[in-house]
């Protein structure tokens, strides 16, 4: 199955990874350029990401941002308008990434209670509200589950262009919020057999739905090297890794009750750290499956001809990230590459 859209390449910012002042903030953004978007992510003790996005957006005028962003910390009328703004200020280059929590505990630090099915739910309810704010032509007031709200007046920061919402999850509730709400679903790297299943699992859900079914991006490391081996041994030197082997190399059986999408990549870490051509799952088990631990690992033309093979599943975009585990400008021609060639 292939899926004909304009393949997009996003990789992570985090702009206070070198301190808390603006100047460092410049320093980060700077480190991104030749990325389509960047995601900045969310936790209950880290640094606001509206913010953040906002500051990283006037700094370099090329760059577009991704803001994960959790239902259930502020009402969906003032997020409206924290996103409008943005958008009006930068001229429509901020998406958002709705995040419902895979941690119970980094959701009751911010007072959030509700059980993992209902934040889907609630995350639905959620996004119907965010799009009225922004779609309105007059007053209007909502009456659902989770939000009740009179006589929403129509912001005075409009959207430059829409605002695409992006999610992700593994279990029946993220799939049934993904494909009738998002317009990007991503996904953490699988098999090629498994990404497979996935996308037509979204696609006849979101039909189920009457709608096309989402973009769908791609989470992947890439460790490339001039050869194979180059790239191995860089893959093989990564700290998390190396801490795992002196350890034991046990992959985690433990099932993860919020968090559907990390059994999954625990599951395929325990059937063997490699997969298909070059898919490695060694940070995947070194890191008990939390983030974005998938990698593909090779020289540069088996990597792509990897890509290229997701690419014709119908992936849309890849989220990529470098050696470390973050993006390298190492790797900009390989995103120059991909963006020719996929």
């Amino acid at each position: 199955m292939s899926h004909e859209q304009p393949l997009e390449v996003y990789s992570y910012l985090s702009p206070t990874e070198h301190g808390g002042t603006y100047d460092h903030l410049r320093r980060s953004v700077d480190g991104v350029a030749g990325l389509d978007r960047v995601l900045i992510g969310y936790h209950s003790f880290g640094p606001d990401g509206l913010l953040l996005g906002t500051a990283s957006l006037a700094h370099d005028p090329d760059l577009n941002v991704l803001i994960a962003h959790r239902p259930g910390v502020v009402q969906p009328t003032v997020a409206a308008r924290m996103v409008a703004t943005m958008s009006s200020l930068s001229g429509g280059r901020n998406d958002l990434h709705i995040v419902t929590g895979g941690a119970p505990g980094d959701q009751y630090r911010e007072g959030d209670f509700l059980g993992h099915d209902d934040r889907y739910r609630r995350a639905g309810e959620y996004v119907d509200v965010l799009r009225a704010c922004w779609d309105a032509a007059e007053p209007f007031s909502h009456d659902g589950e989770f939000y009740k709200v009179e006589d929403v007046r129509p912001n005075e920061m409009q959207l430059a262009k829409p605002t695409r919402i992006h999610m992700g999850g593994a279990s029946p509730a993220a799939l049934e919020f993904g494909a009738s709400k998002a317009d990007v679903y991503m996904l953490w790297g699988e098999p090629l057999d498994e990404v497979r299943g996935r996308i037509e699992q979204i696609e006849k859900t979101a039909d189920k739905y009457g709608r096309p079914r989402p973009r769908i991006s791609l989470s992947l490391r890439l460790y490339i090297g001039a050869t194979d081996e180059e790239a191995w041994d860089v893959a093989y030197q990564d700290p998390a890794y190396q801490k795992w082997l002196a350890k034991g190399a046990e992959v985690s059986d433990r099932k993860h009750n919020e968090d559907a999408g990390r059994n999954r990549q625990l599951e395929v870490a325990r059937r063997g750290e490699r997969h298909d051509d070059c898919l490695w799952m060694g940070i995947v088990a070194a890191l008990n499956g939390l983030g974005n631990a998938a990698a593909l690992v090779g020289a540069e033309d088996r990597v792509m001809e990897t890509l290229r093979r997701y690419r014709e599943l119908g992936v849309d975009t890849f989220l990529v990230s470098g050696e470390l585990g973050h993006w390298r400008p190492s790797l900009t021609p390989t995103v120059h590459r991909m963006k020719r060639e996929l």
